[in-house]
């Protein structure tokens, strides 16, 4: 008797083990770009990081963005990247909320900690459309244009800290703005 609740014992810890193996390895696949990351990127980073516009490098491709991992990590995981400078703590609801769901800055910890790897071709979402002109969708052309009333100069390489710029509004009165856009004053110089 004693021997046949041994043997029950080691049968339900085997399989108890293979359930346990199963569950860590489906749990244990780091996300992929092309099926993960991409979409992350593409939906929420492609409009200022892209060639030409004011974001220091192209977030397009996998080949792009395979250096940039572990940075891209920290900034989103310290919430740097997107930018957004409304007060979290505030209980506002944005219709144009730029910040990453604790979702998505989890993927893409999770695909840095797991080797950054590309996955599979089909799975890679189509890049948006790449608005010409202002980006600020479905606003048309803006009601003012406001300009830095310095040049900032960018070098060609290396990493600059995000900088904020506080520039005077030609108004007395108060204003709300709907939307707010930056653009680099020549695209020629800017990559």
């Amino acid at each position: 008797m004693r021997s046949i609740r041994v043997q029950a014992a080691v049968l339900v810890i085997f399989f108890s083990g293979l359930a346990c193996t199963a569950t860590a390895g489906a749990a244990g696949e780091a996300p992929t770009f092309t099926k993960d990351v991409a979409p992350i990127l593409f939906d929420n980073c492609v409009v200022c990081h892209r060639t030409g516009e004011v974001a220091p490098m192209a977030l397009t491709s996998y080949r792009a963005v395979r250096p940039w991992a572990r940075a891209i990590k920290d900034k989103v995981v310290s919430r740097e990247m997107p930018p957004w400078h409304a007060d979290p703590e505030a209980s506002l609801d944005f219709k144009n909320d730029r910040r990453l769901s604790q979702t998505d800055v989890d993927t893409i910890a999770a695909w840095v900690d797991g080797g950054a790897p590309e996955g599979n071709q089909a799975d890679l979402p189509p890049l948006p459309p790449i608005p010409t002109g202002w980006q600020i969708r479905d606003l048309g052309e803006p009601d003012v244009v406001i300009r830095m009333p310095v040049a900032q100069e960018i070098p060609a390489f290396g990493e600059l800290p995000m900088t904020n710029y506080y520039i005077p509004v030609p108004w007395e009165e108060t204003k709300c703005a709907q939307a707010l856009e930056s653009k680099p004053g020549n695209r020629a110089r800017s990559s």
